[in-house]
């Protein structure tokens, strides 16, 4: 499966007992020649924190790992974007949590629209 190569080769995740739900491709294919992206849903939910904590390994390269996430959480992420750069700016340590996507935390502390 391409997944499973992809993991093992970018990442470095051993794939042997991972299993998949559902695994497909989105979009049509580019003219370009590039790879069409791929949407997996892990049947554990270990299985995909694992290979989310991989994903730091492709920083310098052309692929990338993230979470399909549903419009209403990408916008209001989106409106807590600027306090999210500030934050790194500033040097603290700033994310969105996985558990809850559109919680921000600044050093620890829940950050509050």
């Amino acid at each position: 499966m391409v997944l499973n190569s992809f993991l093992e080769q970018q990442c470095g995740v051993q794939t042997e007992g991972i299993e998949f739900q559902r695994v497909h491709r989105i979009g049509k294919p580019h003219d370009d020649g590039s790879p069409r992206a791929i949407i997996a849903r892990f049947l554990r939910y270990s299985d995909r924190e694992a290979d989310f904590s991989k994903a730091k390994s492709l920083k310098d390269s052309r692929y990338r790992i993230a979470a399909d996430l549903p419009k209403e959480i990408v916008n209001r992420r989106k409106l807590q974007l600027k306090k999210l750069v500030d934050a790194r700016k500033a040097g603290k340590i700033a994310f969105f949590s996985r558990a809850e996507p559109d919680k921000l935390y600044i050093d620890g502390h829940l950050n509050q629209l």
